[in-house]
């Protein structure tokens, strides 16, 4: 009898061990079943390095994802392998719109973001409550108000690039504006951030430029490396010049702001000024440098596809002529400017179609939904913003059916501009991380549109179209934008 129960008491035992082992099975390939990502389609590529030895590590990624997008996302998303990193292309707004909701705080920028955090950090970069704080000290620095109160510091700047372009024309020379136009975005972002005039137009010293650029390449290197080489000791000034020019800029910037003299109105003087929580002298530091690194290179690039596409149509540039023919001397305040209609139509076309930031690049923080398919933390995302403004079809249902064309007179209405939000603003981000920035390089691009063609003719635009690369920003010319110019006679 005893022996019965026992061997009762075993089997029941055993049984409840094997129905825990099942049901812990059961429970583990659940939660692998529910980390593992349901996938879109992919683009094909290697086993190793995935898709990435085919955008030349990274130089070509925009083009890339613009051919894949037209190739594999008739769904409006689908997937590829950059390096072993599952990314999500979000080529439609209807799937984009929903990981731009997840920012700032359940969607990040890509985590090899992270690999730049030595030579390039600020509010650009930072994420969380880092983020938020340096946000909230800096927004009111950018507000429309004190914007107003940077307008002689940009006329004054302006002032000297039509000089500069006027030696060009009298020596007959065609003008280099892609040579020309980041020493006059560079000079503004020094007068309005730092308080001080480097005279780089005058002057024409592209050493700042230079430097800029080796420290963009270097992002760029680090961004896209396989392996994080600058964490070994000694090794990363035989691959890249970032930490060496981030000193140089650091050091520069010290200077130039003991220097400031701009009667309390520059960007780091209002900062500086503040009450209450303040950036530390490194926070501000970081900060000037990714306003002036991204401050220079978007909006002279910007305004360089503006000057190509008004050589390249005759007519258009006839327009914009009588509309700013008038413009009285001196400055010009953001309600003037904002009057100019067909300006500030070239503007927003421009950015729509040649955009400095035509897409980015995210990671999810928690598990999300996107088009029915779960997405485990980790998931890397891009989003694609020109894409999506040349092909979206609710892009279309607002802007036109032809947007893979350069079309200005899309944004005007019987009275004036229309906005089409968020589409107008979409090339400076979305939501609240949108560019802090985007209301002083509005001024100065209106700015030095209206003043270079009131003055200026460009004459017909008779080679190639120029190729677009990425560099640390996207739509980059190849070659330089030059142009012919002569003085403008009505």
């Amino acid at each position: 009898m005893m022996q019965s129960v026992l061997q009762i008491v075993t089997e029941r035992r055993a049984l409840a061990a094997v129905l825990a082992g099942a049901g812990a099975s059961l429970l583990a390939i659940k939660l692998l079943l529910q980390s593992r990502p349901q996938r879109f389609r992919q683009v094909p590529g290697g086993w190793l390095l995935g898709v990435l030895p085919e955008t030349q590590y990274g130089r070509l990624l925009f083009h890339k994802i613009m051919e894949w997008s037209d190739k594999y996302g008739e769904e409006g998303v689908y997937e590829y392998d950059l390096a072993g990193s599952r990314t999500v292309c979000c080529c439609s707004w209807e799937h984009a719109k929903v990981v731009l909701g997840l920012r700032p705080f359940k969607m990040q920028r890509f985590s090899a973001f992270a690999n730049v955090a030595s030579i390039v950090a600020g509010s650009f970069f930072s994420e969380g409550e880092r983020w938020k704080r340096e946000r909230r000290i800096l927004s009111p620095a950018f507000n429309a108000k004190n914007v107003e109160s940077l307008i002689p510091a940009v006329q004054c700047v302006s002032e000297q690039l039509l000089q500069e372009i006027d030696k060009e024309v009298s020596a007959g020379k065609e003008v280099d504006f892609s040579a020309l136009l980041p020493l006059y975005t560079a000079d503004v972002i020094c007068k309005t951030a730092l308080g001080q005039e480097l005279n780089l137009l005058q002057t024409r010293c592209p050493d700042l430029i230079d430097d800029m650029k080796v420290l963009e390449d270097a992002v760029q290197t680090r961004m896209f490396a396989p392996l994080p080489y600058w964490k070994v000791p000694g090794l990363a000034p035989w691959i890249d010049d970032g930490d060496k020019i981030k000193q140089k800029f650091d050091k520069r910037c010290q200077q130039t702001m003991k220097l400031a003299d701009s009667g309390g109105k520059s960007i780091t003087e209002k900062l500086r000024a503040m009450e209450g929580d303040k950036l530390t002298n490194q926070e501000l530091l970081d900060n000037i440098l990714v306003l002036l690194i991204a401050g220079t290179d978007t909006t002279s690039q910007v305004l360089g596809w503006v000057f190509y596409n008004l050589s390249r149509d005759q007519e258009l540039q006839k327009q914009v002529a009588q509309e700013v023919r008038s413009l009285p001397p001196g400055e010009l305040s953001t309600e003037q400017l904002e009057s100019l209609h067909l300006v500030r139509a070239v503007w927003l076309e421009t950015l729509r179609v040649t955009g400095p930031a035509a897409f980015l690049g995210f990671e999810n923080l928690e598990e999300f939904t996107l088009a029915g398919k779960r997405q485990p933390p980790g998931t890397q995302f891009t989003v694609p913003f020109q894409y999506i403004l040349e092909n979206d079809p609710e892009v279309k249902k607002k802007l036109g059916n032809d947007l893979r064309s350069y079309r200005p007179s899309r944004w005007l209405g019987p009275e004036g501009i229309i906005k089409h939000p968020p589409f107008d603003t979409l090339p400076f981000g979305f939501g609240p991380r949108i560019c802090l920035g985007m209301r002083l390089a509005e001024y100065e691009g209106l700015l030095a549109i209206a003043r270079v063609v009131q003055k200026f003719a460009f004459m017909p635009w008779e080679k190639p179209e120029p190729e677009k690369t990425l560099s640390f920003t996207s739509n980059t010319p190849v070659e330089h934008i030059t142009i012919g110019v002569q003085p403008r006679t009505w």
